[in-house]
């Protein structure tokens, strides 16, 4: 039997996009306790019960955790529309700009 190729050769553009983190919980030392960043209460016992509080509170489902930093920030994306292109130049019969 013959293997298939298939090969894509298709150049796609991406969107550009606007990144959006807002700092929701931050780590409450010692251990694996979080609190949220506007906030010193309620503490969390965990990080799952952290986020699943913010998300509770704000329906957000994407999550951008720094360890090291000990923060956690919701992630929103937004595409930036390119702008319009210029119109056209157009010339009269005698080749000057109108």
């Amino acid at each position: 039997m013959g293997e298939k190729r298939v090969v894509f050769d298709k150049k796609v553009k991406m969107a550009e996009l606007d990144v959006k983190l807002k700092p929701v919980l931050k780590r409450f030392p010692p251990g694996d306790r979080w609190t949220p960043t506007s906030a010193e209460q309620p503490i969390f016992s965990s990080l799952t019960e952290g986020i699943e509080w913010v998300f509770q509170q704000t329906k957000e489902t994407n999550y951008v955790i720094k360890a090291a930093e000990g923060k956690v920030f919701t992630y929103q994306e937004f595409e930036i529309t390119p702008p319009e292109p210029e119109p056209p130049k157009t010339f009269n019969i005698y080749g000057e700009f109108e």
